[in-house]
């Protein structure tokens, strides 16, 4: 049998009693009512608050990770000025030892002055750049002449500035990583990896090379180290190709004096005693003619702050 409800009023009960009755429920309905609204109320603030703290949280943990001091990336060796350079030696050029940059550490610049008798080259590359292809194909041989005879020293900054140009496989990135491991493990032929990578250069709006292959093309090159193919396999040094060619692209580049200095706008920029070359890139004349001037003019290096004027052609030197 089922009870009667404890809201439906007696038997027999009066018409006020009926009202009395009915003015109950409906404080009883009001009071919860009042009482769901609260807890509701409890909840969406308790909730917003919860918000609130997760958001101020994330806001506090972003402030101070914005205000710990950035760390940069360990270097290879040999390549302190985020480059490695090249002087005369016994049998042909000779690589400049420089111990690694150290994590958190700033790059080292050259300094010229120690190399007074030469002129000083400094070539800022990519190797997915097609006119650094056409520089090396035009100017390699030439340049390593030069360095081997002393009449020149020479600077090379793999960067990776066309990293949007290889279909996400970051062939830029992963180029100039190999070469810094070269620097590093091998640099003795450096120039000769260099030459090679060039001269099997694939397109830009392709996937480039893969690891495997750059592993290859350096084998044929001379490299042997089997560190140099961990250091590709692993990306040893990918942070600090990035980190060292932001450094190129936003601030004004160490070797470019005077009126000249700027960041680094294109590839190749080629930086002759100081001053920026403009002539062109696929004239070997036309660079032999410039470098011949700041012998002229500057008796070799251009550490006294000289510069010397790079002849004008039609044929832009950067990749725009």
């Amino acid at each position: 049998m089922s009870k009667k409800p404890n809201n439906v009023p007696p038997a027999g009960a009066s018409k006020k009693q009926r009202q009395q009755h009915i003015r109950e429920l409906a404080r009883q309905e009001r009071e919860r009512h009042e009482k769901r609204e609260r807890r509701v109320r409890w909840a969406w603030q308790g909730g917003i608050g919860a918000i609130i703290l997760a958001v101020v949280a994330i806001v506090v943990v972003v402030i101070v990770t914005s205000m710990k001091p950035s760390v940069t990336a360990a270097g290879p060796k040999n390549m302190i000025s985020d480059g490695i350079l090249f002087t005369a030696g016994e049998n042909g050029p000779a690589v400049v030892e420089t111990p690694a940059m150290e994590e958190g550490g700033t790059p080292t610049p050259t300094d010229y002055s120690q190399y007074s008798d030469a002129v000083n080259v400094i070539v800022y590359l990519d190797y997915m750049c097609p006119y650094c292809g056409q520089f090396e194909q035009a100017n390699g041989e030439m340049l390593t002449s030069l360095t081997a005879s002393g009449d020149i020293t020479l600077e090379m900054h793999p960067i990776s500035f066309l990293d949007s140009m290889s279909q996400g496989t970051e062939y830029s990135t992963r180029a100039a990583n190999a070469m810094a491991a070269v620097a590093n493990y091998q640099p003795e032929v450096f120039l000769d990896a260099n030459a090679a990578l060039f001269a099997n250069q694939p397109a830009e709006n392709t996937e480039g090379l893969t690891d495997d292959e750059i592993w290859s093309i350096l084998q044929s090159a001379g490299v042997s180290d089997e560190n140099v193919k961990k250091a590709i396999d692993e990306g040893t040094f990918s942070t600090w190709v990035g980190e060292q060619t932001d450094r190129a692209m936003d601030e004004n580049l160490p070797y470019l004096t005077g009126d000249n200095a700027a960041p680094l706008s294109g590839t190749p920029t080629v930086i002759i005693d100081g001053s920026l070359y403009q002539g062109s890139i696929t004239d070997s004349g036309a660079l032999a003619k410039a470098i011949q001037d700041a012998a002229t003019q500057s008796g070799g290096s251009g550490s006294d702050g000289s510069q010397t004027d790079a002849p004008a052609t039609e044929e832009p030197s950067a990749e725009q």
